[in-house]
C-alpha cells in the first residue's frame, strides 16, 4: 500500500468519524441551549465541519488527480516522495521542544483565564506567541496585542453574547 492511499484511507476515516460525531455524538452529549449566547453545539459543529469538508477536499484532490492520469507535483503535495521531486523538507519531522514553544503558553494562558482573567491573560500570551515567533518591534508587539485581544472580546462579548471570564 502507497503512502497516498494509506493517507487516503485515512482521510476517508476522518470523514466516517466526521459524519458520526455530526449525527450522533455532538447532539447527544451537547448540554441544551440555555436561550442566550452562542449554542454550546456551534464550536464543536464548525470544528468538525472543517474537519470533514478538508478531508473531503483531499480525497476529491488525490482521486481527480489519480482519475486523469496526472501526478500531484512534489511542491504542491503532501506525499513528496512519490511526487518525483525533492519535496517539503519537515515532512515527517517532530521537533517536540518547537511543538512545547508554543504548548506552554497556550496551557498557561488556559489557566490564567481563570485566575487573572481573559484580557490580562490574553495580553500576555499574545505579547509571549508574538516574541516566540520573532516579532521584535515593540510598538507592533503591543499595537497587535491589544487589538487582537479587544476584538476577541468584542466579538465574544457582543457579538456572541458570551460571558468572559475573569471580569
Amino acid at each position: 500500500m502507497t503512502r497516498i492511499q494509506r493517507d487516503t484511507l485515512a482521510y476517508a476515516l476522518i470523514v466516517l468519524a466526521s459524519v458520526v460525531l455530526l449525527a450522533w455524538a455532538i447532539p447527544k452529549y451537547t448540554p441544551p441551549y440555555p436561550g442566550y449566547g452562542a449554542s454550546p453545539a456551534l464550536v464543536p459543529n464548525v470544528a468538525v465541519a472543517v474537519m470533514l469538508v478538508m478531508a473531503v477536499l483531499a480525497i476529491v484532490r488525490t482521486e481527480v488527480a489519480r482519475r486523469r492520469g496526472t501526478r500531484l507535483d512534489a511542491e504542491k503535495s503532501e506525499f513528496p516522495e512519490e511526487g518525483g521531486g525533492t519535496g517539503f523538507t519537515q515532512v515527517g519531522r517532530l521537533d517536540i521542544l518547537h511543538l512545547l514553544k508554543y504548548m506552554v503558553p497556550a496551557a498557561l494562558f488556559v489557566v490564567g483565564i481563570h485566575t487573572v482573567g481573559y484580557i490580562a491573560s490574553a495580553l500576555g500570551f499574545m505579547l509571549l506567541l508574538q516574541y516566540l515567533v520573532g516579532a521584535r518591534s515593540h510598538i507592533r508587539i503591543l499595537a497587535i496585542s491589544v487589538i487582537a485581544v479587544a476584538l476577541m472580546y468584542a466579538v465574544m462579548r457582543y457579538g456572541f453574547g458570551v460571558p468572559i471570564p475573569g471580569l
